[in-house]
């Protein structure tokens, strides 16, 4: 007897002894049990790259205006929030605290966040010059 269950992510699925296959797919996508999504099919709408001086984040927020959106930089950690209409759009990115908080600056153009975020000085890295005894070779009759 073929019967119709109703499982956790709200689909029916016809089966003989009351298990979802579909619960397979449904597992993968949320890890740990319950939590949230780790993996999707669409691709991430946050960006981020980092290089010597800078860590550069680009984030897809079509229809936000600037109005709607909300950037806090506190212990390394980026947090952007962005309304539209019912849809808020909640993000966080850790950037560490080599992040100069009195250089962050954002853009929004075209539906596009971009946050550039430079790095303290003292915080670059630096080329160290090793010194040493520079040695040459002394030919006949030379002192030091």
């Amino acid at each position: 007897m073929n019967t119709y269950n109703t499982f956790r992510n709200g689909g029916r699925f016809a089966t003989l002894l009351g298990w979802d296959p579909m619960r397979l797919i449904d597992d993968l996508v949320t890890w740990p049990m319950g939590s949230e999504v780790v993996w999707s099919a669409y691709p991430s709408p946050v960006h981020a790259t980092q290089d010597e001086d800078r860590a550069t984040i680009t984030i897809d927020m079509p229809g936000v205006d600037e109005q709607d959106l909300d950037l806090t930089y506190e212990a390394g950690q980026l947090a952007i929030v962005g309304k539209r209409g019912e849809r808020t759009y909640r993000y966080t990115v850790t950037l560490g605290d080599s992040i100069d908080p009195d250089r962050i600056e954002a853009q929004l153009r075209n539906g596009v966040l971009t946050v550039r975020a430079e790095k303290r000085p003292e915080a670059k890295p630096r080329k160290i010059l090793v010194s040493g005894a520079s040695q040459k070779a002394l030919g006949r009759g030379e002192s030091t």
